[in-house]
């Protein structure tokens, strides 16, 4: 007690100097191991023992996005790219575990062979042609490349050259690495693949082999639904035939969603269509764009052109019939609306030739000037080192690209004569010398300007489809309600599935927040109103099933559907097979009990069509391979009813087998299949085996509330 006592009398200092403590304690376990009381720390996302690290996947994000860029091309969607970039570190996380107890290596020998080698390998080819070509070299080399890599000054490079190549060099130099340990583990595997006898012979049969039939078919569709009376063991069942359909690789949850796009309202359009109106009025009315200058929903931008570049028909019949200082409505779809107003129609020339010529070092020009008037040639002139130029190069001098200074020299030079304009750039002259070799004549210019106009949905509309929403959130807070009264409340009710590498809901943009929250539910809860960060839709959700095991069971409502059709197609079949099952001696016996009409057709065992059976009948195909000619056999079930039929003639080829040859077409044929298990799509699979995906790339995004 005494001691407690003593604790209670400086309370506040050891209660400080614990919670200081544990801090330390909870961040020096965050920076060592990577892990934290409240979640997974760095790890993005694992699998058995792979696993990938934020940072790594910081830095693979960057480049995508800078490469992206640099292409010109669009970035895709941010949370796609996100989840395509944690499956491919996971995939090369896992194929380096392959390669490491397989033993397969890639040594330095090799990577600096593919990268400096007379005859780069094919992955590097691209880069060193591309990086010889900047550095003016004859013909693509890496050694020479890499030469300037460590010795820029030699190739007149700067020295911070070097080290941009450097830099390059070190990531093809990781991207050949990866690209020839792929194939090291490609012909590893594709050896595996070797035809015995048996093999050999078994392709020579399914390609040589053509069996005829005589058959008869019932379809289940001739048994209503409710004859096939179903239990718990028929589903189980249904479901055990196709149990590793149903394999997860990650935990799923199963969602009734209701997504409500922002539009505006007939009163918002009405009121956009008024606006519009009174806008053309004034435009016409008023000189300029002053008119809607002051509404910042009118986006105005101005051009000129020739009638030839006006590649749109509306407006080149605008300006066809247009006065100067007139507007009109050229285009209206949906909520967009695009005016045009004809500014000014001015005579320009629209292309001129030139020849242009200039001095690396900034010197005079005189004596280049008065060679070339002399009659001397442009290629006699330009040595691309002290002389630069070009020559005989068509550009346009519309428009205001052009200085005016410029413009006005050149229309007014003489043809043929060359001269000379001096300007300042950064404080120092800079010469340049022109030719003018031809020029077009003048034609009309058309200044324009175009006005677009985008009819937003209002405030109050936004409110009142929120409030409408959230009124119906407030009033089915259960799955069973969400789904049973959105119809009625005016609602379509869609169903989906979620995990954890889901980028959004559905196909719906900017939904990750909702993903983060589907994966934190329990079920039966509804989601608060979600509203996109571009004010484009609203979205709620209920939660129906949260499945976490290693298949989805039997009465998940993901695959309910598709096993009770499934169970009721065994059923049917059954009461077929227990119908006509021996009461008739041949196929057209069959075929009039049936009430059907027998029919013939061919089984080939190397087409994934049987007769006219069906396409995927491997069950029916596999009894008729085996059938014993002139014997009757079934009912058989199929996919979709059953078939009686009988062999009536095998057909060979003609072709003699060949040990030789259908071993060589097997190990072919399994070669472009062992390539195939270089790729992410069909190894993440087979590397995962019963191991699931812990994507935790979740822990990395906000939460949202009401």
């Amino acid at each position: 007690m005494a001691t407690l006592e003593k604790i209670r009398s400086k309370s506040v200092l050891l209660f400080v100097i614990i919670i200081v403590a544990l801090l330390a304690f909870i961040l020096g376990d965050f920076l060592t191991s990577g892990q934290t009381y409240f979640g997974s720390g760095t790890t993005v996302a694992s699998a058995g023992s792979a696993k990938v690290d934020y940072h790594e996947y910081q830095a693979r994000m960057n480049a995508l996005s800078e490469q992206q860029q640099q292409q010109g091309r669009q970035a895709p969607d941010n949370d796609e790219l996100a989840q395509q970039v944690i499956a491919q570190l996971l995939f090369e996380k896992m194929m380096q575990q392959e390669y490491d107890d397989l033993g397969i290596v890639v040594t330095d020998k090799e990577i600096s062979e593919a990268m400096t080698g007379a005859v780069p390998h094919p992955a590097a080819q691209q880069f060193i042609g591309m990086l010889s070509q900047q550095l003016g070299l004859p013909a693509p080399s890496g050694a020479a490349v890499f030469d300037a890599m460590k010795n820029p000054q030699k190739y007149g490079l700067p020295a911070e050259a070097g080290d941009q190549i450097k830099q390059m060099w070190a990531q093809q130099e990781q991207a050949i690495e990866e690209v020839m340990l792929q194939q090291k583990f490609g012909r590893l595997v594709g050896k595996l693949f070797t035809a015995n006898e048996l093999d050999a012979r078994r392709l020579y049969e399914d390609n040589a082999l053509t069996r005829h039939i005589s058959y008869a078919t019932q379809d289940y569709t001739t048994i209503p639904d409710d004859e096939a009376k179903l239990d718990e063991a028929d589903l189980r069942e249904a479901w055990e035939q196709d149990r590793e359909m149903y394999r997860l690789d990650e935990p799923v949850r199963s969602i009734d969603y209701i997504m409500v796009r922002i539009e505006p309202s007939q009163a918002d359009r009405l009121a956009g269509q008024q606006a519009v109106e009174n806008a053309l009025l004034a435009l016409n009315s008023q000189e300029g764009t002053a008119a809607v200058s002051a509404d910042s929903k009118f986006v105005v931008s101005t051009n000129s052109a020739t009638r030839s570049q006006i590649t749109d028909n509306r407006l080149k019949a605008f300006v066809d019939t247009a006065k100067v200082g007139q507007a009109a409505i050229i285009s209206s779809s949906a909520d967009q609306y695009t005016l045009a107003k004809l500014m000014a129609v001015t005579n320009e020339i629209d292309s001129i030739n030139l020849t242009m010529m200039a001095r690396a070092d900034r010197g005079s020009l005189d004596t280049v000037l008065a060679r070339i008037n002399g009659g001397e040639k442009y290629a006699d002139i330009v040595d691309e080192q002290t002389i630069q130029g070009q020559d005989s190069v068509w550009t346009s001098l519309a428009g205001t690209a052009v200085p005016a200074d410029l413009k006005r020299s050149l229309t007014e030079a003489t043809p043929g004569q060359a001269f000379i304009i001096t300007d300042t750039i950064q404080g120092q002259p800079v010469s340049t010398l022109y030719r003018v070799n031809r020029r077009h004549s003048a034609v009309p210019y058309y200044e324009l300007a175009l006005i677009e106009y985008t009819i937003d949905p209002s405030q109050e509309t936004l409110s009142k489809l929120s409030g409408d929403l959230h009124t119906f959130v407030s009033s089915n807070s259960s799955a069973a309600d969400f789904a049973a009264n959105a119809e009625k409340a005016g609602y379509m009710l869609r169903s989906g599935v979620v995990s954890a590498s889901a980028p959004h809901v559905g196909n719906m943009a900017d939904s990750r927040q909702a993903v983060k929250w589907v994966m934190d539910a329990k079920k039966g809860q509804v989601m608060p109103v979600f509203q996109d960060n571009k004010q484009t839709y609203l979205l709620t959700l209920a939660v129906k099933g949260i499945y976490d095991g290693d298949y989805l069971p039997y009465n998940a409502d993901i695959i309910a559907d598709q096993i009770r059709a499934k169970a009721i197609n065994n059923r049917k079949a059954q009461i077929l097979i227990d119908k006509y099952a021996g009461k008739a001696t041949d196929v057209a016996g069959y075929a009039k009990l049936m009430g059907t009409e027998p029919q013939t057709g061919d089984a080939m065992f190397n087409s994934p069509m049987l007769a006219s059976i069906g396409f995927g009948e491997s069950a029916v195909a596999g009894k008729v391979a085996a059938a014993e000619q002139g014997k009757v056999t079934g009912p058989v079930q199929g996919n979709t009813g059953v078939v009686v039929f009988v062999v009536t003639g095998d057909d060979n080829s003609g072709r003699d087998f060949s040990m030789e040859e259908y071993t060589n077409q097997f190990n072919r044929s399994m070669g472009v299949g062992s390539y195939r298990l270089q790729r992410m799509e069909t190894m993440l699979p087979m590397l995962l085996g019963k191991e699931s995906v812990k994507n935790n790339s979740l822990n990395f995004v906000q939460d949202f509330g009401e």
